[in-house]
């Protein structure tokens, strides 16, 4: 059976952080029974926004990443727990039975994405539940119908097939909240004409993995800067950059984390 699915688009997401609040509007001081009990005003983030900071001045990329609960095929907090009470809809989102739990912690440190929280005052575990109250009455997750920009969305595989990545895939839990854009290495520069001193847009470059021979490519933009983003961690990479009117520029780097290989400076094919 084809479950419905959360897909994120890190590209589309700003760090609004609308979907925090909208989570905690829902929440806060609201039962749904038998899904969930009122979530603490503080100290939960049923959804949370990770930010991250990646490369050096002058070339800096910011991406932010929604966390919530990743409803897992696989899931860790489910075997963990000793009162069978974190159990799988039968559409896939993965709830804690607020009657049954006992409080007792084990799942928090069996979850691997740390989404998992303790409610001291109810002497509960909570976390995300998809919103199945209300998607019992045919609605979207709160987060998904706060989110301004379609970062975040709802719905069957084949409707967002185009999101194929998962956060984490070593932990091996075959998570149902599909990514696209997740943050990858790569390479950067800046390339310039040091005669006629001016960057050079539309400069080919091209890296080859010296492993395996996959090659990508991309083109300087019209500030003289390229991303080379479907690079992998760890790996030796021969870098092409050529123009029209100029001689090809060859470097070997390694890629061990986001790589700046600073100003190329191509010069003029006489």
């Amino acid at each position: 059976m084809t479950h419905p699915k959360f897909s994120i688009d890190v590209d589309k997401c700003t760090g609004c952080s609308l979907c925090i609040v909208a989570c905690k509007d829902e929440y806060v001081d609201k039962t749904y029974n038998p899904w969930s009990k009122p979530q603490p005003e503080g100290g939960h983030f049923w959804i949370k926004i990770e930010s991250l900071e990646r490369g050096e001045i002058p070339r800096v990329k910011v991406q932010h990443l929604p966390i919530m609960c990743q409803h897992c095929e696989d899931a860790p907090c489910v075997n963990a727990c000793p009162e069978a009470a974190i159990k799988t809809r039968g559409d896939g989102m993965v709830w804690i039975d607020p009657e049954l739990c006992t409080g007792c912690g084990d799942c928090q440190p069996a979850c691997p994405y740390n989404v998992i929280y303790k409610n001291e005052e109810l002497n509960i575990a909570q976390k995300c539940n998809g919103c199945v109250h209300r998607l019992d009455n045919k609605e979207l997750p709160r987060c998904v119908d706060i989110c301004p920009h379609e970062a975040i969305t709802f719905g069957q595989l084949d409707e967002i097939n185009n999101f194929q990545e998962v956060l984490h895939p070593e932990y091996l839990t075959r998570p149902r909240v599909l990514w696209r854009d997740l943050p990858k290495p790569w390479i950067t520069g800046l390339i310039v004409d040091t005669l006629e001193e001016e960057v050079i847009a539309g400069a080919s470059v091209k890296a080859t993995n010296l492993t395996n021979g996959e090659e990508t490519e991309t083109t300087s933009d019209e500030f003289g800067e390229f991303w080379l983003t479907n690079v992998e961690l760890n790996s030796n990479y021969r870098v092409e950059i050529s123009g029209a009117g100029y001689r090809k520029f060859l470097t070997t780097i390694v890629v061990d984390a986001e790589k700046d290989i600073g100003t190329i400076e191509l010069q003029t094919d006489l």
